[in-house]
């Protein structure tokens, strides 16, 4: 058998898993080309820290997750080039390893040299509930070590955690009396990822408001309608005022039915409905008496 003489250094490193990061198709190319200068920033010292005879780094194009309190886990796995016997060492930043027991280094969680540990299964669990649209860095790091001793390439996939796409009613109900003025707009706060150039949430909403119009006579019904935002609030017009024509309560009902960011699929909506109660006019009446006199 080969011996070949390898070195290990000790050291401890300040890495900061949190920085804020967009996502789009377009410019996927360049944010992922950023993401590998600013990893491999302080890669250098740490591949000659943690791994065994260091070599060029192979930094994979990324991969953007929800990081979610109650746990999001997802298992990577590098079965496909797996010989038996062979050994890994796997460290991670900003997740936590659910799979197989670990030490910790800094911000590190480090799986030394496993005979067969070809997967791991990470939950990126990180509250980001501080920034709703804002993110934070990850990584996987691997290598591989054959049984003749011999390292392998350092492989490295950066991950961008996000906020799961969310979208909830901000304004309390109200009440009002009819032909009472409104105007304005409620708030829906948003959680997710924005777009760096365009809109990146997008909310619907469908509004019931049997027999009320507004100032002008027109109904105030809608079905389907959108609204967009690239931050993390988005605004709802509303009517510049509201009239009942009937004799008792009436509501204008909002209620947002779909939602998502800038990824694909729908998003969860929280508090998802907004009510105007409109009272109507009182009818005062004529006065009547039973005492007047009766002329003849």
């Amino acid at each position: 058998m080969k011996t070949h003489n390898q070195t290990e250094t000790k050291y401890s490193i300040n890495h900061s898993i949190h920085k804020k990061a967009m996502k789009t198709k377009k410019y996927s190319i360049l944010r992922k080309a950023v993401l590998a200068a600013m990893l491999s920033f302080a890669f250098g010292s740490f591949l000659n820290a943690q791994f065994f005879n260091p070599t060029v780094a192979n930094t994979q194009g990324g991969e953007e997750v929800r990081s979610i309190a109650t746990g999001n886990t997802i298992t990577y796995d590098l079965s496909a080039d797996h010989v038996a016997a062979e050994e890994y060492r796997w460290v991670v930043r900003g997740g936590d390893i659910t799979s197989v027991a670990y030490s910790t280094s800094g911000d590190s969680l480090i799986v030394d040299w496993t005979s067969d540990l070809t997967d791991i299964t990470v939950d990126w669990n990180q509250d980001l509930s501080g920034t709703p649209i804002g993110s934070a860095i990850g990584e996987i790091i691997v290598q591989k070590r054959n049984t003749g001793g011999c390292y392998g390439q350092i492989q490295v996939l950066p991950i961008t955690m996000w906020n799961p796409a969310t979208a909830s009613v901000v304004d309390a109900d109200i009440e009002i009396c009819s032909g009472d003025a409104v105007g304005g707009s409620i708030t829906i706060n948003l959680t997710g990822a924005p777009d760096p150039v365009a809109d990146g949430f997008e909310v619907t909403y469908d509004i019931v408001a049997t027999d009320l119009t507004d100032l002008g006579g027109s109904p105030v019904d809608a079905s389907g309608s959108t609204v967009l935002s690239n931050s993390n609030t988005v605004t709802i017009p509303l009517p510049d005022g509201l009239v009942n024509a009937t004799t008792a309560d009436r509501t204008f009902t909002l209620t947002l039915t779909a939602m998502h960011d800038d990824f694909t699929g729908n998003g969860s909506l929280i508090d998802s409905e907004y009510v105007i109660t409109v009272h109507p006019t009182p009818v005062t009446g004529p006065i009547i008496s039973g005492s007047s006199l009766t002329r003849r």
